[in-house]
């Protein structure tokens, strides 16, 4: 809503970033009662929807089947017996055991307690407003036997036409470098094009992290990370966050690492929203079932140290710290003639087949000597050999990074706070949100994360703008 004398848009709620946690911001807010909401995307309208449109996965506690069929598509609900498979549930105790073992131990516990406490109601709330689940492919265990249908790309369409219905406005190129706070408690964006500027009485900030800037990447990860492929948008470069932190927020998380996964040596430089069935296929989480070695063809990751839900992203972080960037998953003719690769593995093209080990080493560049020794070392301490059948399949592999771990410290209502205290009017949500993982991730859970928290700020910020906006009219009704 544009202000007339001073061409200053002005909302009670802006929202800064259209991924999935932005979107539930918006959606919460406006349910809650706000009237102007805006949401600000630094992508063009063709390229919307972020991160968020290329993952399908949400990890939620459940129990009981009529509660999955309640999900799950008109065309899958009469076979929610057959799609679970025997799973009766997965309780709040196991999610947070998981979320404990693989994420590391500087994190929120309290934050992330409240956030699998919400997780039912939350995926509850997002059915009621039209997303649905269709069944899982192949469910690992621990997995929520059900994925977005569709996946991201059809979640993010979804999320948008509930906000624009709600009445919500959505303002694309609209990239905010930065706000800040006014005397009167209201927040004043700055940013390119027309959008700008604009000022809130209540801001959310759902941008992501630094993961699609180099300088800020190489400051907090490391000289390795400079050059990382992203498995990610583009558009994610750091500016509202570092805003916030300029603003007085207080941070939380590691902020020296991030979300990693071993991917295709064909990796772009990033992708976009659109190629989730791209990003799928440049995924390489088979790794369990073979030998991951670097360029010196030395094991560097125990494959068999868990299911690669709960372990690929240590897997992707390793891979950076390697010689060359580079790594190689190597599996024998048990794995591949049982069909047991997943179709992205099929036809690679930078992979190769050969009859020997010397011989994929020599093809590839790997120290054959090395390579020979530690599968002879492998064999000599398990039971089952991995790799005594040939032909043998060698498949290069990199890093992608998806988001970074660092960001900003809120309360369980999403408040973000500064000097340990909420500030009035700012609310985060989704993975610019720090505290959540400090080494590894559970999968599923950065999506989940963010609607709950997406939701907790849109209805946090929509109370404090009609408090600020209820305020107002008392002051200037007693001035009169």
């Amino acid at each position: 809503m544009r202000n007339g004398q001073n061409d200053t848009a002005e909302w009670q709620v802006a929202v800064v970033g259209g991924g999935n946690a932005g979107l539930c911001a918006g959606i919460a807010a406006l349910q809650a009662g706000a009237t102007s909401v805006g949401v600000f995307e630094a992508a063009p309208k063709e390229l919307r929807g972020g991160n968020s449109s290329l993952t399908r996965t949400m990890r939620f506690s459940w129990q009981g089947s009529p509660f999955i069929a309640g999900l799950l598509r008109q065309a899958d609900k009469d076979r929610v017996e057959e799609i679970l498979a025997g799973r009766s549930g997965y309780s709040d105790e196991q999610y947070l055991e998981d979320w404990l073992r693989v994420s590391g131990d500087q994190v929120d516990v309290a934050l992330i307690e409240s956030i699998i406490r919400r997780s039912t109601d939350t995926i509850a709330w997002m059915r009621d407003f039209g997303q649905r689940w269709a069944p899982r492919p192949t469910p690992l265990p621990g997995d929520v036997p059900i994925v977005l249908d569709g996946g991201g790309q059809s979640l993010q369409d979804r999320n948008f036409d509930r906000f624009e219905r709600l009445g919500g406005a959505v303002s694309y190129d609209s990239a905010v470098t930065g706000f800040e706070r006014t005397a009167d408690g209201r927040y004043l964006l700055h940013g390119s094009g027309p959008a700008f500027p604009a000022i809130a009485d209540s801001l959310v900030l759902a941008s992501a992290g630094f993961e699609a800037n180099d300088r800020l990447r190489e400051r907090h990860l490391g000289e390795a990370w400079r050059d990382v492929k992203l498995r990610g948008v583009p558009f994610n470069e750091g500016a509202p966050l570092t805003a916030a932190v300029e603003l007085g927020a207080d941070t939380a998380g590691n902020w020296e690492k991030c979300h990693t996964t071993p991917q295709g040596i064909e990796l772009p430089d990033h992708m976009l929203p659109g190629q989730m069935h791209k990003s799928h296929g440049l995924a390489r989480y088979a790794y369990p079932l073979g030998v991951v070695v670097n360029r010196e063809g030395l094991r560097f990751f125990d494959e068999s140290g868990g299911y690669s839900n709960l372990t690929y992203v240590t897997l992707g972080q390793k891979i950076q710290e390697q010689p060359g960037r580079t790594a190689f998953q190597i599996f024998d003719d048990k794995v591949v003639s049982a069909g047991s690769l997943p179709k992205g593995y099929v036809g690679d093209p930078a992979s190769v087949t050969v009859s020997s080990i010397e011989e994929g080493a020599r093809r590839l560049g790997i120290d054959a000597a090395n390579l020979t020794a530690e599968i002879e070392r492998l064999h000599a301490d398990q039971d089952e050999k991995r790799l005594d059948t040939p032909p043998y399949l060698f498949v290069p592999v990199v890093c992608g990074l998806t988001f970074t771990y660092g960001g900003l410290s809120v309360t369980p209502d999403a408040e973000v706070r500064g000097g340990g205290e909420p500030i009035s009017g700012l609310y985060a949500a989704g993975v610019i949100v720090g505290g959540l993982y400090d080494q590894g991730y559970p999968g599923g859970t950065g999506l989940m994360a963010g609607a709950v928290l997406g939701r907790a700020a849109g209805t946090s910020a929509a109370r404090h703008a009609i408090r600020a906006r209820e305020g107002e009219a008392r002051v200037g009704t007693v001035a009169g």
